[in-house]
């Protein structure tokens, strides 16, 4: 992987990453200097406009992960990659039709103000779905400081250098978080938006162009390229045959779909949404700006099956990540476009990484420490909430950072399947019974929450993703009990089960429910 960059290509990238971050960092600090400090940003005046918000919120679901380890998985195994795309667009589509309008209505900065809102809050609720939030937010932090700094080491050409990568980007995006808010992290979003996909597209026109403009032949070249022949646009090339494999994809797209629905930056951004009107608008600009960038990946990913193919099978899984790079390299070898791709991951890397960061201090500082010193059933605003989520955004970046220097040689896949799991199961059903079951309770949540998250945890300990096979991060070791990869299929209907149990089985599920009427009744009304 030394090779993918000549000097001067590499001189490119450097200069225009480093160009892009003094440019983020100074939007950051002129567009965040005078934001209400208890909210990191939600100062009414200075939100961004719709189709900022929608190009923005696009931007959240599209991490590294989402340009390296998608492409690379439809160029090793077709149908199998595609599948998880489908599943993503699935969860933005639910989550424009029964999530952000009405969310937006009824919360304040983070979801758990609709949960009190919606008489199933509390505190040990709020603190609950603030842990929840975090076991999604530090996983999903920590796979993208490792692929970023693998990257930056590979491009260099000195592995050695992957933990100082890994040690200062985490603290250039920390910065960032921390400097920006929610308006500032928007600005980085947008800019980064702007860049990536222009690329992406040109990179799958590349494609297009190479094979004549026929997609019959570049499926063809595919096929032949990943030596699975029909199999390629077949089912079971990544989820296996059989029932488990039956399991894993109905798990991959359902579990996809939720954890799309309820990411953590993508609320936050859906609750500082101006109007009903507005939410409509932002749903559209997100729609669009998703499907013409799943669209490109998707060729980026046939092409790079098509033309490195075997390289990849020799480079083994963890190439995976190079994937986009390998495929510049075979489209352009002057490499104008290797240079435009690795600049495309840094600034994916770093956009995603700023945010999550942010939804991350916000959930511990607000949810989870300022929900202590406070009267039962306070509320939550003001400045010391404000200063304890920065606090808490350069903390949080800070261990991510320093977890990621210790994990970057482990099976990356678990780590990114923990924290879709863990969003799908618990997140998820807590979320859509607090807008739409009026007899949902605290106990529920609480259920729900913990329940589905230990479930979560213990389904991937026991999976041969931890254990049992050489790709396992412990492969000496073998305390599996399936083969089931993605519990999608098993976590999620737990997740809602659990919050149902919890609420019709609680001693006040009747004063919960008739509160809950009203509650509704009275947001009806005011909308």
């Amino acid at each position: 992987m030394t090779t993918l960059l000549d000097p001067s290509s590499r001189s490119l990238v450097f200069a225009v990453f480093s160009v892009f971050v003094v440019i983020c960092l100074m939007l950051c600090v002129v567009t965040g200097a005078d934001e209400d400090d208890r909210a990191l940003g939600r100062s009414d005046h200075r939100r961004l406009r719709s189709w900022q918000q929608g190009i923005a919120m696009g931007g959240d679901t599209t991490t590294v992960a989402t340009v390296t380890v998608l492409v690379g998985m439809v160029a090793t195994f077709g149908f199998d990659g595609l599948g998880v795309m489908l599943g993503s667009l699935i969860g933005v589509m639910l989550l424009l039709v029964l999530i952000i309008e009405p969310l937006r209505r009824h919360a304040s900065l983070t979801a758990a103000d609709l949960l009190d809102a919606r008489g199933s809050g509390g505190r040990t609720v709020r603190v609950s779905w603030g842990v929840a939030t975090l076991f999604v937010c530090f996983p999903l932090l920590v796979v993208q400081l490792v692929v970023v700094g693998n990257v930056a080491a590979a491009l260099i050409g000195r592995p050695g250098v992957r933990t100082g990568c890994i040690v200062v980007i985490g603290c250039v995006m920390t910065a960032l978080a921390v400097s920006g808010g929610i308006r500032g992290t928007g600005v980085v979003m947008i800019v980064k938006s702007a860049i990536t996909l222009p690329v992406l597209v040109v990179a799958a026109v590349f494609v297009l162009h190479r094979f004549g403009g026929d997609p019959g032949r570049l499926l063809d070249a595919a096929a032949h390229g990943s030596r699975m022949g029909e199999g390629f646009l077949r089912p079971g090339g990544y989820t296996g045959e059989g029932w488990v494999g039956a399991v894993n994809r109905v798990g991959q797209t359902f579990g996809m779909s939720m954890a799309t629905l309820a990411m953590p930056a993508v609320l936050m951004r859906a609750i500082s949404t101006k109007s009903p009107r507005g939410a409509r608008t932002v749903g559209r600009w997100m729609l669009g700006e998703l499907t013409l960038l799943y669209g490109a990946l998707a060729v980026v990913g046939v092409g790079a099956a098509a033309l490195v193919g075997e390289a990849l099978r020799e480079a083994g899984p963890a190439a995976q990540v190079f994937t986009p790079l390998m495929l510049g390299r075979a489209l352009d070898d002057g490499g104008l476009l290797v240079a435009a791709l690795a600049c495309v991951l840094f600034l994916t890397a770093l956009a995603a990484v700023v945010d999550v960061t942010l939804a991350a201090g916000i959930a511990l500082g607000r949810d989870v420490l300022g929900s202590f010193g406070r009267p039962a059933g306070g509320s939550p605003a003001g400045r010391a909430d404000g200063a304890a989520s920065r606090w808490s955004a350069a903390s949080t970046g800070a261990v991510a950072a320093a977890v990621a220097v210790v994990a970057a040689d482990w099976n990356l896949v678990v780590v990114s399947t923990l924290w879709l799991t863990v969003c799908g199961a618990a997140l998820a059903p807590v979320l859509l019974y607090a807008l739409y079951w009026p007899g949902f309770t605290a106990r529920g949540a609480l259920w729900c929450l913990w329940g589905a998250t230990v479930l979560s945890v213990a389904a991937l300990a026991l999976s041969p993703y931890t254990s049992g096979t050489p790709e396992s991060i412990f492969p000496d070791h073998d305390f599996r009990l399936w083969d089931v990869t993605i519990p999608g299929l098993l976590t999620v209907p737990a997740g809602f089960l659990l919050g149902w149990l919890g609420s019709v089985t609680g001693p006040r599920r009747a004063a919960h429910g008739a509160a809950g009427v009203k509650r509704r009744a009275a947001w009806e009304d005011a909308v």
